[in-house]
């Protein structure tokens, strides 16, 4: 059983993501100058909205992991599922729409920023930085990445090891569900100047996949289990208060697959009948007959 010593603080600390976070920020902020140097009013002002967009998803992961919730999530588990549901399924939203990239190249000087982008492109080691690239683009990647970063990170040995190793949760789970997710939500959305990586099937099989994976952790968690999966819960809770908790969680996590795959059905539904048209032409072509 876990040691109740080495259990997460549940009350306010600072997490050492915030420094990770101001180094980011500042990265952007620099790079934005250097932007504006060289942009139209018009298209200075988007990229401010981006970047408090991008600035803003930073801060509340910070601010998650240094509240209590932290420590409360690994004695919850319904208050983890919150929270992993918020990593995973919307905070990657605000990072891909800040679209930080551009920002962040722009912050290196002019010939240091050359050097770099031909270092990747043409260097000694392009065979693997190209082959490094290509396969963290490839949509197939990110839901791979994505569903098996939310099962592994459930598994019972894994949940019980991260809940008293507080490095582990801040460096490892929680970036882990945030940089999984952005990889995700990159399949469906766009992010300046890129257009999302993944063609419309791969958009509504990812989406359709990812509730499926979602579904089935549910059901397995409150359905197909006679008890509380994880140390931490039973010895903060006990064996039955834990095991209704883990019902509570199983609820949350499928219940919030419809907050997020049913706009983003919607979404790409809509992608498609403009693509097509509009819905009758793409019915027509659908049976066949040319419009």
């Amino acid at each position: 059983m876990i040691n109740m010593s080495q259990a997460m603080p549940v009350s306010w600390a600072f997490s050492p993501l915030w420094l990770a976070a101001i180094a980011l920020v500042a990265i952007e902020e620099i790079g934005l100058v250097r932007l504006r140097a060289r942009s139209r009013p018009a298209q200075s002002a988007r990229w401010r909205r981006r970047a408090l967009a991008y600035e803003a998803g930073l801060v509340v992961m910070c601010i998650i992991e240094s509240s209590p919730l932290a420590g409360l999530s690994m004695e919850h588990l319904s208050i983890h599922m919150a929270l992993h549901v918020l990593e995973m399924f919307y905070l990657p939203v605000l990072l891909i729409v800040g679209a930080p990239w551009v920002p962040a190249l722009f912050m290196l000087p002019v010939g240091l920023r050359r050097r770099v982008l031909a270092g990747w492109q043409l260097g000694r080691s392009r065979w693997l930085t190209r082959r490094l690239s290509g396969l963290v683009v490839t949509p197939l990647f990110g839901l791979i990445i994505f569903n098996g970063t939310m099962v592994f990170w459930h598994l019972p040995v894994i949940m019980n090891w991260a809940g008293r190793t507080e490095w582990a949760h801040t460096w490892l789970m929680t970036l882990s569900f945030v940089g999984s997710g952005y990889l995700f939500w990159r399949i469906i959305l766009p992010s300046h100047p890129s257009p999302p990586r993944g063609k419309l099937g791969m958009q509504a099989i990812s989406v359709v996949a990812t509730a499926f994976a979602m579904l089935i952790l549910a059901v397995s968690m409150a359905v197909m289990s006679r008890g509380a999966w994880y140390e931490m819960n039973i010895a903060m809770l006990g064996p039955a208060p834990a095991f209704h908790d883990q019902q509570v969680a199983a609820g949350i996590l499928w219940i919030c697959g419809d907050f997020w795959s049913i706009p983003a059905l919607i979404l790409i539904v809509r992608r498609f009948m403009v693509n097509e048209g509009g819905l009758s032409a793409a019915f027509e072509r659908s049976l066949g007959r040319e419009v």
